[in-house]
């Protein structure tokens, strides 16, 4: 299945839609997308504006999320197109991709390599969870269960790559799909885009396929692929909790689990924020597990746990106290939709907590050891000649699933040109394009979450700060906020560039543009109206899941983001959820 497709995007949306027609669309989605649980919390009230609130107070609690309202989640209109070779070429990567990552988990060698090199002398966080899996590494410490629970999104964009070097826009004769990023923790919003997909669909049929639209096109629904994000994670989590019930000897869920009444132990135990605006795109998972699979779930922040969760006999079971009192739970599969980034461990006593939950025998999702190979820098590396091919190809004699060239031929070339900005002849060759064609270029970290990349001219500025640090001597970032106080380095000189990769910039086609419904807010200009967004970047998400050697990969997301925004993280405000029509 090849990786280039010709250029046939139409221009996008649809001209022949009007303002009425618009008006129609826009109030049939929003009532099915509140109706159906496509939402959020709203943003919490500024501070001032708290009836309590006194301007002489400075240590009153930051507002909060209205727990008893909800908004719509951002969407698309209408469908964006998008090639069905290509997208197919997305779905076939997936189970390729789910073996790739977990074998890099199984890579002790491997992940000290690239992770404990240089990425965790200059990365904080990235060190502190590099220390869990060390001092877990000890047989007398390290958990006894050897099963691992991966839920991938492997993000992907649209890219014409016979644009010449300066990015000069036009009607590129061919597209080709590229890897933006593989993320391996809290990997959102499955649920939300199965909603969104299902909300398109709908429209489409309660229209006469958005009022005969594009030729018609719009109303063929075997264009709008039915989603299946939800059930690929949901899934996951069930296969991982019968893998836990089999080992420990417990008996199953009842055959019809939709009628029987819950167990109360164990439980899948969900990791989640603090005030979590996007608990629903979480609670649909949450019913999934026990609507269709009978499994109970309880949800804690790491806050809750610090003092709920604890560890019981010599195989460290682990067991929740939950919030509401009572006897504590055992619990079957750890979920984290938490954790992903520095702001979820503001004390030394929540990564004491990860490593008591990794060193635990529920089943991780993820293991440390998982999170650390969705760092950009072992997307770097993977990237680097023969690198995939040997994980990969070795994957069976290891006990992984048995992978072909051809599939990993396929893997490959879904990658982009990504460079280290370490003192390698690479890094170097790096470096000098990097200051010369910073256009060229976004300059990525090893953050989840969004708002962490550097753009294009921004580099050369990014890079002469951290020189101006080097020049100083100042302590690096991994030096503060780690699990011991320490970073990987002993010491070593290690540039904080050297915590960044270099990745070319992917080129979407031009001419794409949607309408994007927002929920209204007291400072709308056109409060619930869909705004045209004239040039928008089309990204999907591809969802999958693995234990051991099992693999689904049947989900897609779809995400747009308005071309004059760089980042995608649809949580961040960036972007709107989307589903694609197939052309």
């Amino acid at each position: 299945m090849a990786n280039t497709t010709p250029n046939t995007l139409p221009t996008w949306p649809p001209s022949s839609l009007t303002v009425q027609q618009i008006g129609h669309l826009a109030h049939l989605a929003t009532d099915y997308a509140l109706a159906n649980g496509i939402v959020y919390r709203p943003l919490p009230p500024p501070a001032s504006s708290s009836p309590s609130s006194s301007s002489s107070s400075t240590d009153a609690p930051a507002p909060t999320p209205p727990y008893d309202s909800v908004i719509h989640a951002p969407f698309s209109l209408v469908p964006s197109p998008f090639p069905r070779p290509l997208f197919d070429y997305a779905q076939s990567l997936q189970p390729t991709y789910d073996v790739l990552y977990a074998s890099l988990a199984s890579s002790p060698d491997f992940l000290k390599r690239v992770v404990g090199g240089s990425v965790s002398k200059v990365d904080s966080f990235q060190a502190s969870l590099w220390k869990i899996y060390q001092h877990l590494q000890n047989p007398d410490r390290r958990s006894r269960q050897r099963l691992g629970l991966g839920l991938f999104r492997s993000d992907y964009l649209l890219h014409r790559p016979d644009d010449d070097e300066d990015g000069k826009e036009g009607r590129a004769s061919e597209l080709q799909l590229k890897q933006v990023e593989f993320n391996t923790i809290s990997a959102s919003f499955g649920a939300l885009c199965t909603k969104v997909a299902a909300l398109h669909r709908h429209v489409a049929r309660n229209s006469a396929g958005y009022f005969g639209a594009h030729d018609g096109k719009l109303a063929e629904l075997d264009r709008l692929p039915e989603n299946e994000a939800l059930d690929v994670l949901s899934s996951g989590l069930a296969a991982a909790h019968k893998a836990y019930l089999e080992q420990r000897g417990l008996a199953p869920a009842a055959a019809d689990a939709a009628k029987a009444p819950l167990p109360l132990s164990p439980v899948v135990l969900f990791v989640v924020q603090e005030h979590e605006r996007n608990a629903f795109d979480q609670r649909w998972i949450e019913d999934s597990l026990t609507t269709t699979h009978g499994i109970p779930v309880l949800r804690q922040t790491f806050t809750q746990l610090q003092t709920s969760a604890m560890l019981e006999g010599a195989d460290r079971r682990l067991h929740v106290v939950p919030s509401y009192g009572g006897e504590a739970i055992e619990v079957s599969v750890v979920y984290f939709r938490a954790g992903y980034g520095p702001g979820d461990y503001p004390t030394q006593s929540e990564w004491e907590l990860r490593e008591r939950l990794e060193s635990s025998y529920a089943i991780k999702c993820p293991t440390v050891a998982l999170q650390l190979a969705g760092a950009k820098k072992v997307q770097q590396v993977l990237s680097e000649p023969q690198c995939t091919e040997s994980i990969l190809l070795d994957a069976a004699k290891t006990g992984g699933r048995a992978v072909s060239k051809d599939e990993v031929e396929r893997v490959r070339q879904s990658y982009t040109d990504l460079y280290p900005l370490d003192a390698s002849a690479l890094g170097q060759e790096a470096y000098r394009l990097a200051r010369a064609q910073p256009h060229r270029f976004v300059m990525k970290p090893q953050r989840e979450g969004g708002g962490n990349n550097v753009y294009r001219h921004d580099i050369p500025p990014a890079l002469d700060e951290m020189e101006r640090l080097d020049a100083q001597g100042l302590v690096t970032p991994s030096t503060a906020g780690s699990i011991d106080g320490g970073g990987g380095g002993e010491g070593e000189a290690v540039k904080r560039r050297e915590g960044y990769i270099l990745m070319s910039l992917i080129q979407p086609p031009p001419g794409i543009g949607n309408w994007l419904v927002k929920a209204s807010s007291a400072s709308s200009v056109s409060p619930g109206a869909a705004v045209l967004a004239h040039d928008v970047v089309s990204e999907l998400g591809v969802y999958g899941s693995i234990l051991y050697r099992d693999h689904d990969d049947e989900g897609a997301e779809g995400k747009i983001e308005a071309r004059e925004s760089d980042e995608g993280g649809v949580a961040v405000g960036f972007s709107v959820i989307d589903s694609p029509v197939l052309l």
